[in-house]
């Protein structure tokens, strides 16, 4: 799969490289507003009216509903003309694209290619996909079926394609096309998988070996065929007509196939639900659609990336989100250089909620000059491994919506590790950027001081070794719990892959749950600077390893037999271990640090994280007098003569949904000496800055207000 992975990023950069010019999904952020239900009822919306409205909004741009999918998508409810329609329907799109061109909207036309209603999926039995024991895959979204891509479906889908491109529209989002957990093994499946590797489909419920992997690799090559095929197919009719899909998240996507990094190179754009919320919202990372644009930034290769957010707050589809929570979730977004999509109902317009998102819209474009070409000037970058994702017992995987598949194990759960560590940089204000395995294997490293792998459990020899060459060369290594114990299918080594930069092997058990256990510092060290000299909080899982060349920083203590047990005395087991390699540092964390401040959020363990950017990896700015809650984002323009500044506030109510912002007041950046910058202005709420300087020449200016959201410019 990596060697797949590698030529689509090839193929990806050629393809960019040789882009005559911009197309107008390329030339400045996308607003993007889905109606979801459009066309719920038989008669569709004025044109005009519909149209107006989300001009009215701010959008630039549109999903549009053509097609009624209550229940399923099927062939009777097509409102444009279509040689395959089963039922003719008044020609709706004729009457509204000039409305919504008029108000300088882009329409891409909203094609559901993953949900069929049950009655259209038994008039094509053949088209279904299935499931590993033979049966029709059934309760879609409770009530639909879905259909495979490899089926004599693709060329009834290829056909609306080109009914739909006849029409002056801008493009197609697909919302799919996706597997599922115990799909597809249709027909045409098994015989184009044994026609490519000699041999039957695997099982998916064996998720190791080199047997998944290629059931892996064939899905996501499936899904990019169906992709190309389309493209072919639109650009036949228009070659001017974009063509993205519902892609991949930061989670496992071995049960849909959807492997951004395979799949981007037939899309235009690359999109994902970075911004879908629901449930108990305290559990929900406040930058959850910041992280997922910066690992979309990583595998677009330089496409436009798009975050979806739905303004309800899930499951109830007619419940808006408060207008902080909005501004929020377009401020992380387009923060992190992706553009923002917003679905909302008829019934929403009008609601005084929507006013967020009108304003944030209106903010963007009078400034979309600021985010146009933009760079990450991060010097810490934190990993999310797809691998890991795809083959370690301790991931969960994402269907869609919120359906999800459980890990098989709650030990190194690879969500809460991950999100664990970027709470604690965002917490620190430490800009950053979430790459994955192909950027460790294929791309520089070396613009990044320190990189922090949370328990990347799963890691080929390849990209082992480009680790342990990042270290030797200058650069800071902080791996926790099972990295590296695992190779890239899921088959558990004797050692770890990185031992010899560890300083450590590993004994082959994992220690706990210790739940009222400590940790016990053997010296002092900038790491642990402002914890406890005698006894810290043990993390709740760890590694049994021993140290060879490396360190240790801290140990665990003896498991006590209960909370009142006594002092605990100092076990053999380390904790923290660093090294000293080449040029550069290993750090290793034996514990499930990760997980264990996302559960927790206990400060000595935070501070671990931010000590080692302090002491290996400083950031080029500093912010004070803002609390944890405020996420610190650096970009930069015309080859770094411009430096933009984001800042989101997340300082609210002890709880989520956030009815209220709390306000900040003189929050102070302090910048380098170099470059010397002449001015200094904000861009929500227009204002100058003054620049000032103290002895040693580093550079400061003082924000006096900041509410949800400001970009300091510096020039």
């Amino acid at each position: 799969m990596k060697k797949l992975i590698a030529v689509a990023a090839v193929l990806l950069w050629c393809a960019s490289s040789l882009s005559a010019q911009e197309r107008w999904w390329e030339r400045e952020p996308i607003r993007i507003i889905d109606v979801t239900s459009d066309l719920a009822k038989a008669e569709p919306h004025d044109p005009v009216a519909n149209a107006s409205k989300k001009s009215e909004l701010g959008f630039n741009a549109e999903h549009l509903a053509i097609m009624q999918i209550a229940g399923g998508l099927d062939d009777e409810h097509f409102y444009f003309v279509s040689s395959v329609a089963g039922k003719k329907n008044i020609d709706y799109l004729k009457q509204y694209l000039p409305e919504a061109h008029k108000r300088g909207i882009h329409s891409l036309i909203y094609f559901d290619v993953h949900w069929y209603s049950e009655a259209f999926g038994e008039k094509h039995p053949d088209w279904r996909q299935v499931r590993e024991n033979g049966k029709p895959v059934d309760g879609i979204y409770d009530n639909g079926t879905s259909f495979c891509v490899n089926s004599p479906w693709r060329k009834w889908c290829f056909q609306v394609l080109r009914d739909l491109a006849a029409y002056p529209i801008d493009g197609i989002f697909y919302d799919g096309p996706v597997y599922f957990p115990d799909t597809c093994y249709c027909q045409y499946c098994r015989e184009k998988f044994r026609r490519i590797y000699g041999k039957e489909m695997p099982s998916k419920k064996i998720r190791h070996g080199q047997d998944f992997q290629q059931l892996v690799e064939f899905q996501a090559n499936s899904l990019a065929d169906y992709l190309r095929d389309s493209r072919e197919v639109l650009h036949s009719v228009n070659p001017n007509l974009a063509l993205y899909m519902n892609g991949g998240v930061r989670d496992a996507n071995w049960a849909t196939g959807r492997l951004n990094r395979v799949l981007v190179p037939q899309q235009d754009i690359l999109g994902a639900e970075g911004g879908f919320i629901g449930g108990n919202l305290t559990r929900v990372p406040l930058w959850k659609p910041s992280l997922t644009a910066r690992l979309l930034e990583t595998q677009a290769g330089g496409k436009p990336r798009v975050i979806f957010s739905a303004a309800s707050h899930k499951p109830w589809t007619f419940s808006l989100l408060p207008g902080p929570e909005l501004r929020l979730l377009y401020a992380g977004t387009i923060a992190n250089a992706a553009s923002v999509w917003f679905g909302i109902t008829p019934y929403d317009f009008g609601r005084p909620q929507l006013q967020a998102l009108t304003e944030m819209n209106s903010f963007q474009a009078r400034n979309a000059r600021y985010y146009e070409h933009t760079q990450s000037a991060a010097h810490v970058a934190v990993v999310w491994s797809d691998t890991t994702a795809n083959f370690y017992e301790g991931s969960s995987a994402q269907l869609i919506d919120f359906d999800r598949v459980r890990q098989a194990s709650d030990v190194g759960d690879l969500d809460a590790e991950f999100n664990g560590v970027a709470e604690a940089l965002l917490g620190a204000h430490v800009p950053f950027d979430v790459i994955d395995d192909t950027t460790l294997e294929h791309e520089p490293l070396d613009r990044y001081k320190a990189i922090f792998l949370p328990n990347v459990a799963c890691m080929s020899d390849a990209v082992a070794a480009r680790v342990r060459e990042y270290v030797q060369q200058g650069g800071t290594l902080f791996s926790t719990f099972e990295t590296s114990l695992y190779d890239d299918v899921g088959i558990r080594r004797p050692d770890f892959a990185l031992a010899g930069l560890f300083g450590a092997h590993t004994e082959g058990k994992i220690a706990g749950p210790m739940r009222w256990d400590f940790m016990k510092p053997t010296a002092p060290d900038p790491l642990l600077n402002g914890m406890s000299p005698d006894l810290i909080p043990s993390l709740v899982y760890h590694v049994r390893a021993s140290a060879t060349d490396a360190r240790p920083l801290l140990y665990f203590t003896k498991p006590l037999r209960g909370r009142y047990d006594g002092v605990p005395e100092v076990s053999d087991d380390p904790a923290l271990l660093l090294r000293r390699s080449g040029k550069g540092a290993s750090i290793y964390s034996s514990g499930n640090l990760g997980a264990g401040i996302q559960g927790f959020h206990l400060a000595e363990w935070l501070g671990l994280i931010s000590n080692t950017v302090r002491e290996f990896a400083p950031p080029s700015i500093e912010v004070e007098g803002a609390p944890a809650s405020v996420e610190v984002v650096l970009r930069t323009q015309s080859q770094g003569k411009r430096w933009l500044v984001h800042l989101v506030n997340y300082t609210g109510g002890m709880t989520r949904p956030i009815q209220q912002i709390t306000p900040l007041h003189d929050v102070q950046i302090n910048l380098p000496a170099s470059p010397t910058f002449q001015r200094a202005f904000t861009l929500y709420h227009p204002q100058p800055l003054a620049i000032k300087k103290d002895a040693h020449g580093r550079q400061h200016v003082t924000l006096p207000k900041l509410e949800e959201y400001e970009v300091v410019v510096l020039e």
